[in-house]
């Protein structure tokens, strides 16, 4: 291996795991100044949330170090493919946050009739945003480790291919998460409650509510993709 295509003892994902952090600090700080002005106890359902979103960049690191780790050594695939349905589960939970902006446009006491309240409607705006496009963050750079994995394992092709699959299963996890009310943990704990809900979003609804919210992580993948790809030469798939 040249020295041109050596990978760096850093991880690459490593700047955006740092940025994440911080974003993640600052949606907490902004429900604390909340909370002193306000309180923000109806709102308090955003750090749970976060949470969840990170579950699936936490799978998808251990699977891209696992990946790393197996590079030229011959090792069952089997661990990476458990990562993967574990990741796949959790994923919806990323993009699950921008769900939550229907708090915000649902929410009756807000008023534009006093300068305070018109204030506390653009905070609010702010925050539901700073999370929702944290989620997105998380659910990209999971995503983008995965993509890079399964380009290595199966190629390129394969690795859009993936992406575009993985964005629509997504959506309808989300749809199974905000409509159905289905948590991730109900695949172990309630699997026939599950099931019926699987088969319960299985109509118009769910069909036109997937094809949304696939299409917008899609479009947010292939956004940030393309950015990242003109913020230097992309290395080949099992390089990074």
């Amino acid at each position: 291996m040249s020295a041109a295509r050596r990978p760096s003892a850093t991880p690459t994902a490593a700047p955006a795991f740092y940025v994440l952090c911080g974003i993640s600090v600052l949606c907490v700080l902004l429900l604390i100044v909340r909370a002193d002005r306000v309180g923000f106890e109806k709102y308090g359902f955003l750090l749970w949330n976060l949470f969840l979103a990170w579950l699936p960049l936490i799978v998808s690191m251990a699977a891209s170090g696992l990946e790393r780790f197996a590079r030229g050594r011959r090792l069952s695939v089997l661990p990476l493919l458990a990562l993967g349905v574990a990741w796949m589960l959790l994923f919806p939970n990323a993009p699950y946050l921008t769900t939550d902006l229907m708090h915000l446009i649902a929410n009756p006491q807000y008023t534009w009739t006093q300068a305070s309240q018109s204030l506390l409607v653009w905070y609010d705006l702010i925050i539901f945003f700073v999370f929702a496009w944290c989620g997105l963050l998380l659910g990209y750079l999971s995503m983008h480790q995965f993509h890079r994995v399964v380009a290595r394992y199966a190629g390129e092709w394969f690795g859009w291919l993936f992406v575009v699959g993985v964005s629509f299963l997504g959506g309808f996890g989300v749809y199974l998460g905000r409509v159905i009310r289905l948590n991730s943990w109900d695949v172990l704990f309630s699997p026939f409650r599950l099931i019926d809900g699987v088969m319960a979003g299985l109509d118009a609804n769910g069909a036109v509510f997937t094809a949304l919210f696939g299409t917008l992580i899609l479009i947010v993948y292939l956004s940030l993709a393309c950015l990242r790809s003109l913020a230097g030469p992309r290395a080949e798939p099992g390089t990074e």
